[in-house]
């Protein structure tokens, strides 16, 4: 009889682990299970003589390699800090493994700071204000409430262009968060840092654009004075850009004047005396836009007279020539009105100069005081005060109240006889142009807790003024609340506090008089968001496995629980798989294990239930150990042939090595038999066949599979040389047996050699190494 053996490919199984829980954090302890796996499918096998290292110790330390009843190597591991690191597996019979680990921040700890500007960008010309915000973050920048007080210091090595107006900020115990002012001084850039002791250090960025080409233009009223008595004039000096637009000062400017021909060559600054008053300075103040002066020329002189002033910074020289006539006119009638370019700040603002001449441009002085009121083509936009020409003087300034935002066109005209239509230029913000925004001062929010929105006016790239008082109101909604405010004139930047009720994301519309705006705020949760189901790639019948719940964030990040969570657990079908009706996890922990009992092999559902967390279902598969076996042989044999039979082990599709075999054979003789099965999962024993049939039963299992029994009966034919089954049959029951070990050779057992008792010696078995 011919008999067919064939070698097996060596299984691809390597190492794997998994970690209990699945997410650790840092400064806390877990369980690493190592096992053995075949691609997608855990095999119940043993792993000896484990070695397992971490390459950053300082991230995961490896504590302990224990060895357990059941094929899983527990491993203990503690998460020092959070970080990546990888650790690497090796075991006889193995390729070493590297597997890479991430350890979480913890959420209730403190490990950087947000830091929050706003605006971040600033011109010279525009406002010099803004907010800092600093917030308390984990590492994964989630929001941490101070468990005390805690000190945010405020530093930047530009102090010439920034000032902070609170360089030490508190973030009170139970609180998340803290905001100051802060002043931008010029242009350029400036770093802002936010430090704090065992906090990580941020930094922000402050850009200051310096408006081009600015300068100071001068104006000079009137042109033609009398020097009959001792004259008076005005000079005005005004900030302006390129376009001639107002601007307002960051810094106080000094305005040197002089006039041509002075008998005095020192710099001097009279308040009242206007005798002579012909050299000297004034000031355009910080925040406005213009500064003005009186001067006066000698007495009897006629002639032509230079005008001048200049600058530092900017850096300015302009000269006007003006004219003295020793003339002495007294009258009221004939008033000329003259504009400068106006800003639309909501302040009081000079608007120009009144003065008196007659029909042929020369000079009058008042014979009484004189009252002249001044008309506006919208007064919304700009009122005029009565202005008076003091008796005897020839000229005054003329004042106005101006709004936030520039009109289309305005007009005005002194109301006197023959008084003329003058256009006035007027620069600001088109009220149509105003963009209204609206954002958390803060980086982050936290449900149930207060928070800052700030509002302001944004024309273009500048912020601007409110322009009038309006309350600001915020559409009705479940998640936020505005505590009721009111926007003054003149306010830039304002603050609002409001309060989150409820985490989660939502739209808001905010209204402050003709201005709207909306946004999306998503208010975070210090709670849980969510708890998830942990368990083993392949779980077993009766192999009991640790599963865990783990809390987590909304980020998908663990958290810890901020009082005992309680979670129920339901499966569908309690047959396959029982678990505890509830688990608890206590405050201030952020998982919990427990164990599972598979009982029969099949699939079904697990569902996690907590109170405020959404559901959670998972399908879980439990798999039978229990091996298929199946026995191959001949149907009949001849009396005294020899024979071949096999048997098949295999589990969930793969062949199992190494199992246990125990054959119990009557009716023939046994010459040799496999005690293990080889790598492709067969066993065989050789048999000689007697006269009565031939019962065959093996007895298949090892530690983790249970024993199972196959049986099979083989007749005897009486008659020589009669085979009922044929040989190429045989051949194809077989699938590349093994013997010994080895392959066998086509074997023939003479009757003879039975007869004088030969029976085959059974070698020592090859063990197959990985």
């Amino acid at each position: 009889m011919a008999i067919s053996v064939a070698t097996g490919l060596a299984y691809a199984e390597e190492l794997d682990v998994r970690f209990l829980p699945s997410k650790m954090v840092e400064n806390s302890h877990g369980i690493m299970h190592v096992f053995v796996t075949d691609g997608d499918q855990v095999m119940p096998k043993k792993v000896t003589d484990l070695t397992v290292t971490s390459l950053d110790s300082t991230i995961l330390h490896i504590e302990k390699v224990s060895s357990t009843s059941s094929f899983i190597t527990e491993v203990s591991v503690k998460a020092v800090k959070a970080g990546t690191t990888k650790i690497y597996l090796a075991a006889p019979g193995f390729t070493s493994k590297e597997i890479p680990v991430t350890v979480y921040g913890n959420k209730n700890n403190a490990a950087k700071i947000l830091l929050k500007v706003t605006p971040n960008t600033f011109t010279t010309s525009g406002s010099n204000e803004g907010y800092v915000s600093v917030e308390l973050a984990d590492e994964d920048g989630f929001p941490v409430i101070a468990k005390e007080d805690v000190t945010i210091l405020l530093s930047t090595a530009n102090k010439d262009v920034l000032e902070f107006g609170d360089s030490s900020l508190i973030i009170k115990k139970g609180q998340y968060y803290a905001y100051s002012k802060f002043f931008v001084k010029k242009s350029g850039n400036a770093i802002m840092y936010a430090t704090s002791n065992g906090i990580e250090t941020q930094s922000a960025t402050i850009t200051i654009k310096k408006d081009e080409d600015i300068k100071v233009k001068m104006y000079t009223y009137p042109k033609i004075l009398s020097t009959n008595d001792a004259s008076k004039g005005f000079i005005i000096a005004q900030l302006q850009d390129s376009s001639g637009r107002p601007v307002l000062a960051q810094k106080d400017i000094t305005v040197h004047y002089k006039v041509i021909d002075s008998t005095y060559s020192e710099t001097s600054n009279y308040s009242n005396n206007y005798k002579q008053k012909n050299t000297g300075y004034f000031t355009i103040p910080k925040g406005s836009y213009w500064g003005y002066t009186q001067y006066s020329l000698p007495k009897g002189i006629e002639g032509t007279y230079d005008v001048s002033i200049s600058t530092q910074d900017p850096l300015t020289v302009e000269t006007e020539e003006i004219e003295a006539k020793n003339l002495q006119f007294m009258d009221d009638k004939t008033v000329k009105f003259e504009t400068i370019p106006v800003l639309t700040t909501g302040n009081n603002e000079l608007i120009g100069a009144v003065y008196l001449e007659d029909e042929s441009g020369n000079p009058i002085g008042a014979k009484k005081d004189l009252m002249i009121r001044i008309d506006s083509s919208d007064a919304s936009s700009l009122t005029i005060k009565d202005t008076i020409i003091t008796r005897g003087d020839q000229v005054a300034l003329v004042f106005g109240k101006t709004s936030h935002s520039a009109p289309t066109e305005l007009k005005l005209r002194p109301v006197v006889a023959g008084g003329d239509l003058t256009t006035l230029d007027v620069f600001g913000p088109n009220k149509d142009s105003l963009q209204l925004v609206v954002e958390p001062l803060i980086s982050k929010v936290l449900s149930g807790t207060d928070f800052p929105f700030v509002f302001y006016l944004k024309d273009g790239n500048e912020i601007t003024a409110f322009p009038e008082s309006k309350n600001i109101f915020i559409s009705p909604n479940e998640y936020v609340t505005l505590k009721p405010k009111t926007v003054l004139p003149r306010d830039t930047l304002v603050v609002a506090e409001a309060s989150s009720l409820k985490k989660g994301a939502t739209s808001l519309s905010f209204e402050i008089g003709d201005f709207k705006s909306s946004l999306s705020v998503d208010s975070m949760s210090l709670e849980p968001a969510s708890a998830r189901l942990d368990r083993a790639k392949t779980v077993f019948v009766g192999t009991n496995d640790v599963f865990s719940i783990q809390l987590l964030n909304a980020a998908g990040l663990p958290t810890y629980a901020t009082d005992n969570v309680d979670v129920s657990i339901v499966t569908k079908d309690q047959g396959i798989i029982e678990m505890p009706s509830k688990i608890t996890i206590e405050k201030g922990k952020y998982y919990a294990l427990f164990d599972a009992a598979p009982k029969s092999a099949g699939e079904t559902d697990v569902s996690l239930l907590a109170k405020g967390l959404p559901l959670f279902t998972e399908k879980v598969k439990v798999v039978s150990l229990k091996p298929t076996i199946t026995i191959n042989s001949p149907q009949s044999v001849n009396a005294s042939e020899s024979f071949m039979v096999t048997i098949s082990a295999a589990a969930n599709g793969k062949p199992l090595a190494d199992m246990n075999v125990g054959w119990d054979i009557s009716g023939g003789i046994v010459q040799i038999s496999d005690s293990k099965t080889g790598s492709t999962g067969e066993a065989m024993a050789a048999i000689i066949a007697q006269d009565s049939p031939i019962s065959i039963k093996a007895t298949v299992g090892s530690q983790w599979y249970p024993d199972t029994t196959v049986s099979k009966t083989v007749a005897v034919n009486r008659e020589s040389g009669e085979l009922f089954v044929q040989q190429e049959n045989i051949e194809q029951q077989y699938q590349t047996p093994e013997i010994l070990g080895i392959d066998p050779v086509l074997i023939v057992v003479p009757v003879a050699i039975v007869a004088s008792g030969f029976m085959l010696k059974k070698k020592g078995q090859l063990k197959i190494r990985k």
